[in-house]
């Protein structure tokens, strides 16, 4: 259910890592220390596994830029996943190039959510068509749509799903992850 400890993955031009820090565990071993035995060591490990890290991150020495993966699907609402990576430093991920596109598909999929839905920053809503990060309010560029792609099926489908084969436009108000960008300063 959870990484435990941090657990390097080398990309492209990157380091990937699983989620959960080793230092999660000291409040665990204390409360076993205190109270004596393994029972409140598992316990103790127990209390503290919700504080662990619940999103994925890597780097890009290409784009300055750490990248965060949610690391549950939830449901989504664009201005509240855009404000929680404003609270990490960043934004919804807004695609620049092809090759950024493909290195946050190695993320998704080195993190097990190839199959998952995840959101990026990119949307028509409000101005059908038309797609812009909702960030920053730029045109997309450099964004690559799959085959067929966007198709605003029944009229519904506002948001980009980052797949293998490019972008999928789709409903926003799925159960899925997001990628949060955040410029390294």
């Amino acid at each position: 259910m959870f990484s435990i400890f941090l657990t390097p993955r080398e990309t492209d031009d990157s380091t990937a890592y699983r989620s959960g820090h080793w230092f999660s565990l000291v409040p665990g071993l204390l409360f076993a220390i205190m109270f004596g035995g393994p029972i409140f060591l598992f316990l103790g490990v127990l209390m503290f596994a919700v504080t662990i890290d619940s999103i994925e991150y890597t780097t890009s020495r290409r784009w300055s830029t750490k990248y965060y993966l949610s690391k549950h699907p939830e449901p989504f609402d664009i201005a509240k996943m855009n404000e929680r990576c404003k609270g990490l430093g960043g934004y919804l991920v807004e695609l620049n190039s092809r090759g950024e596109q493909k290195f946050l598909w190695k993320l998704i999929y080195y993190s097990g959510a190839a199959k998952e839905i995840v959101y990026t920053g990119l949307t028509d809503l409000g101005h059908e068509g038309r797609f812009y990060y909702y960030n920053s309010k730029k045109p997309m560029a450099g964004a690559y749509w799959r085959r067929r792609q966007p198709d605003n099926y029944k009229g519904v489908e506002h948001c980009t799903n980052l797949m293998q084969w490019g972008l999928n436009d789709i409903d926003c108000h799925r159960n899925a992850r997001y990628v949060c960008e955040v410029p390294v300063r």
